[in-house]
C-alpha cells in the first residue's frame, strides 16, 4: 500500500501537467474541440464538433468523449483532457441532460 507521502508526491507532480484555462464540461454539451496536427514542417488545427457523451475520470487521466455524426456514421473520439494537443474547446449549446453517459443515445 502507498504511503501518504507518495500519494502527495504523486500529486504534486501531476498538478505540474494539469490544464485550468479549459471549461469544464458536461454530458449532453455541443462543443467544438480544435487539436493540433503536425505534418512534416507545418503545424495545423482541425475541429471535431460532436455532443459529449461521457466524462471520466480525474487528474491527468481526465478523459471525454465526443460523438459526430456525419452523412449518417456516428464517430465517437475520446480526448484526453490536459492534454497539449488540444488548442482549445468551444461550447456551442448547453443541453439539459440528467444522465452521466449518452451511449445509448440517437442523436
Amino acid at each position: 500500500m502507498a504511503s501518504v507521502k507518495s500519494r502527495e508526491y504523486i500529486r504534486d507532480l501531476e498538478s505540474k501537467f494539469l490544464r485550468n484555462d479549459l471549461p469544464e464540461l458536461k454530458t449532453g454539451q455541443k462543443i467544438k474541440v480544435w487539436t493540433k496536427y503536425k505534418e512534416k514542417d507545418k503545424e495545423r488545427e482541425v475541429p471535431f464538433e460532436g455532443i459529449v457523451i461521457s466524462v471520466r475520470g480525474s487528474g491527468t487521466n481526465k478523459t471525454f468523449t465526443v460523438r459526430n455524426t456525419t452523412s449518417g456514421v456516428q464517430v465517437d473520439r475520446i480526448f484526453p483532457y490536459h492534454s497539449p494537443y488540444i488548442v482549445r474547446i468551444e461550447i456551442l449549446q448547453d443541453s439539459p441532460r440528467k444522465k452521466a453517459k449518452l451511449y445509448h443515445q440517437q442523436f
